[in-house]
């Protein structure tokens, strides 16, 4: 299982929070809140939910929960790319496709 404080962590200062300012937006105080990136306690499910919507992760990822077939082998490439785009809210996900899509049309056709 991963550092689920790490991983909590890590999204918040990605995203560019500070722990106040996650605070402010979560009502969770600021001992329960580093506790939690410290691994020194665990947040129940409701502020779980609330931490990770508000860093735009996925329960199945910070849980490493595989929701993915086994024939579908990705790259460590593909992998990683699925795995940031996926950390992106809906907006830049949209934002990030456009110039995507963009290139493909002029690509040569296999």
């Amino acid at each position: 299982m991963k550092d689920i404080g790490a991983v909590l962590k890590n999204a918040r200062e990605n995203k560019e929070f500070t722990q106040k300012q996650v605070m402010e937006l979560t009502g969770i105080n600021k001992k329960s809140l580093s506790g939690y990136e410290n691994n020194v306690a665990e947040p129940d499910l409701q502020t779980f939910a609330t931490l990770i919507n508000l860093y735009g992760l996925s329960a199945d990822e910070v849980l490493e929960i595989s929701t993915s077939t086994p024939s579908l082998l990705l790259s460590k490439k593909e992998s990683s790319l699925l795995s940031t785009f996926n950390k992106l809210d809906f907006q830049h996900q949209e934002e990030t496709l456009l110039p995507l899509r963009t290139l493909t049309k002029y690509l040569p056709k296999k």
